[in-house]
């Protein structure tokens, strides 16, 4: 049934695929234009030249597709997973990335123009705040791209455990207590929590 559904969406508009798992697939210029992909696993998945304009992505996973100058103008990738993802010469003009996890992800020769990076992370780690320079990410002529590309080579992929913050938070919410505060012991800076020795008293 998702194949059917698949190759229906592959030749038709607005096809709805909430939370479809499409990991590995090749979909290389695929018309999936203003498609709802909300949730979809698109892991590894081929995308290259596809146009998913206006295309809903909302926390769809993304993690080392390939989406080399594919259109997703308009597109909503809120709070998705885009580590380690090509977005080379990609059009993301428009687009709702907020929240969304960049991290490593390859941005040169992309288009950013009006793009709602509010609280996403950006390829190199860093959380985007007003006034950053999206630029060093993108435009191959800036002072500053080869440093942050070689910072973002140095990051490697050590840190591909670390979870969407939303993704983090609901995992955490199935741990027992005694095992959250393991887990996040020592990043709560601003109000840290103090894991006892002896005992599982946590006062």
């Amino acid at each position: 049934m998702k194949q059917l559904r698949l190759n229906t969406a592959l030749h038709s508009r607005e096809e709805s695929l909430p939370s479809v798992d499409l990991s590995g697939a090749g979909l290389e210029g695929a018309c999936l234009y203003r498609a709802n992909l909300a949730e979809a696993n698109l892991t590894s998945a081929n995308l290259r030249e596809s146009n998913l304009q206006g295309a809903n992505l909302r926390k769809a996973r993304l993690y080392e597709a390939d989406l080399k100058g594919a259109d997703l103008g308009g597109s909503n990738l809120g709070m998705s997973d885009l580590r380690w993802t090509c977005l080379e010469g990609a059009n993301l003009r428009r687009a709702n990335l907020n929240r969304a996890n960049l991290l490593g992800a390859n941005l040169a020769g992309a288009f950013l123009d009006c793009v709602d990076l509010a609280g996403a992370t950006l390829p190199d780690g860093a959380r985007y705040e007003e006034g950053v320079c999206i630029e060093r990410y993108t435009d191959k002529n800036h002072p500053d791209f080869d440093a942050t590309l070689a910072l973002i080579h140095e990051l490697g992929k050590d840190t591909d455990n670390v979870l969407p913050p939303e993704t983090e938070a609901e995992a955490y919410r199935e741990l027992p207590w005694k095992q959250f505060v393991e887990r996040t012991y020592g990043s709560l800076a601003d109000n840290p929590i103090e894991l006892h020795e002896h005992g599982d008293s946590l006062g």
